[in-house]
């Protein structure tokens, strides 16, 4: 090979690791350049990493694409948008949304909140998603959910067509029914045996739509409460001669006392039906409603409902130390088994029209 041979071999090389080098810049330039573009107005969120760089194939084999993420739901946009998600709790809402000595709130409507944001931070890929507790009193329930001042509201609220028109209901995850507590000793069994006496109730709880419907027949005084605590407050004062709420609610304020003993759960239901508890929602998002009953559906079928309901119904209440031995009833173990397998039968479920706290 002659000298020029030689020479003009080597440029070539140079030039064609050159050219390679060049190329790979400029490919690289580009992606980076792409990722950091904000994505176009109404079109899906697009990563922010750096895919390696490879040439393009020509001609496209578009029986590969990707499938395109699932866009956010308008609460999703909302709680991507802040970094936060605004869940509701009660303060005494025992054993399903209270709090504890250091006034952070617990309980079983509580823990399923927190299992339903896994749920969407694994979905929303947002790992540092933060959790912001607010504290939430019965008759402002709706109204908070609806002005998008909180996400879920987690507490024991019951399905009622009549909410229904401001919210909307997860996949119902409790059965309770409306009955009265009394001190021992009192006599009281009934409604019928309050005539002239005074009994409590929380505001905005359908027991007070239950009671106004005796009051007049009945002849006993209503004093209302502004929450649980206030109403058991007057139980225990003997302001009021008994108090009208779900059993289950009545069961968790007694096992706050120091004297549990001192007061019984008496008489039939106030109501034929039993009332079903759901997490409250936003209305007019059936996409994060889906979402939320995906991963309560979740907890039905891997069978931890029947381990949280042990766990805060069947056992000592922190940080009140009294055992609560309360079993599922029947039509609690029903929802937890219809509940597996959310569809029409579970919707018509969640939305029939009952009478509860």
């Amino acid at each position: 090979m002659s000298f020029l041979s030689l020479i003009s071999a080597g440029i070539l090389r140079r030039s064609g690791r050159f050219i390679s080098i060049f190329t790979a810049i400029m490919l690289a330039s580009l992606n980076v350049t792409l990722a950091a573009e904000p994505p176009i107005a109404g079109m899906p969120r697009l990563s922010t990493v750096a895919a390696p760089v490879q040439a393009p194939a020509f001609p496209p084999d578009t029986s590969f694409a990707p499938t395109p993420a699932v866009a956010d739901t308008p609460t999703m946009a909302r709680i991507r948008e802040r970094g936060r998600i605004l869940l509701g709790y009660r303060q005494s809402a025992v054993p399903f949304s209270y709090v504890d000595a250091d006034d952070q709130p617990m309980g079983l409507a509580w823990a399923l909140c927190q299992r339903v944001v896994t749920s969407l931070q694994q979905e929303m890929a947002m790992p540092e998603l933060r959790v912001t507790p607010v504290r939430v009193i019965e008759q402002m329930r709706g109204p908070l959910v609806k002005g998008d001042a909180i996400d879920i509201d987690c507490a024991p609220s019951t399905v009622t067509a009549s909410r229904g028109q401001q919210v909307a209901f997860s996949l119902p995850y409790y059965a309770a029914n409306v009955r009265l507590m009394v001190r021992k000793g009192t006599g009281v069994a009934s409604t019928d045996d309050l005539r002239g006496l005074r009994l409590a109730v929380v505001q905005g709880t359908t027991a007070e739509r239950l009671v106004r419907a005796r009051h007049a027949r009945a002849g006993f005084q209503l004093l209302m409460a502004r929450d649980y605590d206030e109403a058991f407050r007057m139980l225990r004062e003997r302001r009021a001669q008994a108090l009208a709420l779900d059993d289950v609610l009545l069961e968790g304020l007694r096992a706050t006392s120091k004297t549990p003993d001192a007061y019984r759960i008496v008489g039939a239901p106030l109501a034929k039906k039993s009332e079903h508890y759901a997490l409250v929602l936003p209305k007019d998002d059936p996409g994060f409603k889906a979402r939320v009953d995906a991963a309560l559906a979740a907890i039905f079928r891997s069978g931890e409902m029947a381990q949280l309901q042990r766990q805060w119904f069947q056992a000592a209440i922190p940080p009140y130390g009294h055992r609560l031995a309360v079993e599922p009833s029947p039509e609690t173990l029903t929802l937890w088994e219809t509940g597996e397998r959310p569809g029409k039968e579970q919707e018509a479920s969640a939305s029939s029209p009952t009478s509860g706290s």
